[in-house]
């Protein structure tokens, strides 16, 4: 009896103090009414709360723009007096989510949530299957995935399955390799592959269905699709028909190829009574449906046709069989290219068409070099096979190493080297040759010392330029300490290497001064005396002597005109404008013309001599005959014209010209032929 009494109490005394709450909070609501204030609100999960939910009066709220879990929530909003207020958090928006439609391996287990991406809410969601799937079998349907966030609320999202232990279909092209067993297989899925895949399924276009057995006993089919996306290939032919013969298209190609069965249809037909040539068209279609159109050649003729090995030589009536009495004519046709002809001749004064075909049956002759036995070869040079033979036939040839010879390693190789004609035919010869070391080095030419101006881009290679006995030009590099844009005299060295590892070093000194004439000033200048002086269709030797004559008449040589030997455009120039000056003068100015020829040069400063104490300067030049001395300069003294002279026409005036050899390049031996270099030049045939 009392224990039932304390537990009527108990309830008594927890429905009162629920009573006192309920009326606490129905007076704070209306104390709170009659003040402008809200006192209880609804808000969405996710949004901030604030203030302004409750009133529209200056108000603090202790929880300002937090977002509350789900639920109800007790908080403090101040307007002078703090005043209770409720908030209740709901969440009223279902989730979303976008299908990822997929293909299942057979036997997997995927999650709910693998089928789906993109997915949206502001609470935390459950993913799971409307119903549970069967992975264990092949299908292909439509699933229901559920996503259900902590208000309840639910969204159903449609995705389209398909459980498979193969893929669906497998493209491949016509005439490709028959295709591994995995790549009909989804990863993850062991199966055999029960159905072979005959060859001859990839050349024919289809679709075939190739079976697998899985490890658990299923079944499933993938289709083997063959398709033909290329064109085929085809090539025309002249056929020749005898009178009253017909042919099928088929006959008017040959050479035929595509992977597919092809088929052949006429665009335009043949005319079997016209004795003229005529094209036929003949359109060559592949099972994918790809064509190309061959253009041939038809010919009726009651002429038997003729065979003839091929030659440079035109045919004569001698090379056709000719009954007594005949007389037979022949238009000129030179038989050098393989292939089907028609060709006009005439047999009794009868105009007839005869079908020649030439046939290149003859290997090329192939000859070893005669300079091999006087030649040395090098190791560590990269040789090809026309260095060691050539070869002549009436077709062109081609020349190939057999095999792959080895010439980085000294001592006696047997080289052999195959001529291949364009039909086909090779001839094979070898010959013993015997590599050596190359120890000399390439030779450095115009690294000498040279005036340039400050601020202006240095042209290192203008005059510059190395050769090697064996190699023949080699290049070059530069090590410069040149400061730009400061006046002063720096040290600049030029390198070259040769294919065997030979190296070579030339140091000089580029100076640089403050410009008085722009290269643009001199420019305009030669440019002028250029248009002035030459006509558009000379050639380059017409242009040097043209050079050569202006600068000599127009300079008159005074000694000791020129103070200065470091500013040659500035000496150019003067020498122009002022028509005097000397050999620094003179050279400048040709220097120039010479540059703006195109020509190629090298200028040169002499050695002092017991005999020549004095400066001179001028320039070598090489139009491709050779270098030769080229000095407009004509003084009282010595009478000459020196104009691309030799070194042995140069000593008639004892060491006048000498100079640091070892800078240059040798001379040419033989005199400068101003006629023949430029006939050379006009007809193309210059070195």
């Amino acid at each position: 009896m009392e224990k039932h009494t304390k537990q009527r109490n108990k309830r008594l005394r927890r429905a009162l103090f629920w009573l006192f709450g309920v009326l606490f909070v129905l007076a704070a609501a209306v104390l709170i009414h009659f003040r402008g204030v809200r006192a209880i609100r609804t808000i969405e999960y996710g949004d901030p709360v604030s203030a302004k939910d409750f009133t529209a009066r200056d108000a603090e709220l202790d929880r300002e723009g937090e977002t509350l879990p789900l639920g109800w929530h007790a908080l403090k909003l101040t307007i002078g007096l703090p005043t209770p207020v409720f908030v209740h958090v709901k969440d009223t928006v279902a989730p979303t989510a976008e299908a990822k439609d997929a293909v299942v391996p057979l036997g997997a287990d995927p999650g709910p949530d693998t089928f789906l991406t993109n997915i949206r809410d502001k609470s935390m969601v459950r993913i799971s299957f409307a119903e549970m799937p069967d992975f264990g079998t092949e299908w292909t349907d439509t699933i229901r995935i559920v996503i259900e966030d902590q208000g309840k609320n639910r969204t159903v999202v449609p995705v389209k399955v398909s459980v498979r232990a193969t893929v669906e279909s497998l493209t491949v092209e016509a005439g490709s390799e028959i295709p591994a067993a995995d790549r009909f297989l989804i990863e993850g899925v062991r199966a055999a592959q029960i159905t072979p895949i005959e060859p001859d399924m990839l050349h024919h276009v289809g679709v075939y269905p190739i079976v697998f057995l899985t490890d658990g006993g299923i079944e499933s089919t993938s289709m083997l699709t063959v398709v033909d996306t290329i064109a085929p290939q085809a090539e025309p032919t002249l056929l020749l028909l005898a009178p009253g013969e017909t042919a099928e298209a088929e006959a008017f190609v040959q050479n035929a190829a595509d992977e597919t069965t092809l088929s052949f249809a006429f665009i335009n037909a043949p005319d079997y009574n016209s004795r003229d040539v005529q094209t036929v068209t003949v359109r060559v279609t592949d099972e994918g449906g790809n064509t190309v159109d061959v253009q041939s050649a038809l010919l009726i003729t009651g002429v038997r046709p003729r065979v003839i090995e091929a030659r440079r030589d035109a045919l004569t009536p001698e090379d056709f069989e000719n009954s007594d009495g005949q007389t037979l004519t022949v238009d000129p046709f030179i038989p050098d290219t393989p292939g089907s002809f028609a060709v006009d001749i005439t047999i009794n004064g009868v105009a007839e068409t005869l079908a020649v075909t030439v046939a290149d049956t003859t290997p090329p002759e192939l000859r070893e070099k005669a300079e091999i036995a006087d030649r040395t070869f090098y190791t560590r040079h990269a040789y090809q096979p026309e260095d060691f033979f050539e070869a002549e036939d009436v077709t062109p040839v081609t020349l190939a190493f057999d095999g792959d010879p080895d010439f980085d390693v000294p001592g006696e190789h047997t080289v052999t080297v195959l001529a291949r004609d364009t039909s086909g035919n090779e001839t094979g010869a070898s010959v013993t040759v015997t590599l050596c070391e190359d120890t000399e080095p390439p030779t450095i030419y115009g690294a000498i010392d040279r005036i340039l101006y400050v601020g202006e881009p240095i042209a290192y290679f203008a005059e510059v330029f190395s050769e090697d006995t064996q190699d023949g030009p080699v290049e070059v590099t530069v090590d410069s300490e040149v400061q730009l844009y400061e006046e002063g005299t720096y040290r600049v060295v030029y390198r070259a290497e040769d294919l065997s590892g030979n190296t070579a070093e030339a140091e000089c000194s580029f100076t640089l001064i403050e410009r008085t004439v722009t290269e643009e000033e001199l420019r305009a200048l030669t440019k002028s005396i250029m248009e002035e002086i030459t006509e558009p269709d000379m050639v380059a030797a017409e242009k040097l002597k043209a050079i050569f004559d202006f600068v000599q008449e127009r300079i008159v040589y005074a000694n000791g005109v020129n103070d200065n030997y470091t500013d040659w455009r500035k000496a150019a120039y003067d020498g122009y404008t002022q028509r005097t000056g000397d050999c620094f003068n003179i050279y400048s100015l040709t220097r120039a013309l010479l540059d703006e020829a195109g020509i190629r040069y090298l200028s040169v400063e002499r050695l002092k001599t017991t005999t020549w104490r004095t400066r001179h300067y001028w320039t070598m030049v090489d139009l491709g005959t050779g270098w030769y001395i080229f000095d407009p300069t004509w003084t009282p003294r010595h009478r000459v014209n020196c104009f691309m002279w030799t070194k042995e026409q140069c000593s008639s005036v004892l060491l006048y010209w000498n100079y640091d050899e070892s800078c240059y390049p040798t001379l040419a031996e033989t005199p400068f032929d101003y006629d023949a270099v430029v006939a050379m030049e006009r007809n193309g045939t210059l070195p």
